[in-house]
C-alpha cells in the first residue's frame, strides 16, 4: 500500500506498470482484486490516504511521475 498526503487540486495517477504485456486486459490486470483507495485523516487542504492496487498498476504522485 502506497500512503500519500495530498492537497487541493493535487492528483494521484494510476496506470499499468512498464513491464505488463501491453496484450494484458482489463480482466486481467484486475485478476488479484480491485483498487482501494483508504482515506487516514484529513486537516484542512490535505488528505492522507492509502492506495491498495494489483502488482501490475503503478501509482504516483502526479508532481513526481515520469512523463
Amino acid at each position: 500500500m502506497l500512503i500519500v498526503s495530498r492537497r487541493d487540486a493535487e492528483s494521484i495517477l494510476i496506470r499499468p506498470s512498464e513491464d505488463i504485456d501491453p496484450k494484458m486486459t482489463l480482466a486481467d490486470l484486475f485478476k488479484t482484486g480491485p483498487i482501494e483507495i483508504t482515506i487516514f485523516s484529513s486537516a484542512g487542504n490535505r488528505v492522507k490516504m492509502g492506495v491498495q492496487a494489483p502488482e501490475q498498476l503503478s501509482i504516483w504522485r502526479k508532481n513526481t511521475a515520469a512523463a
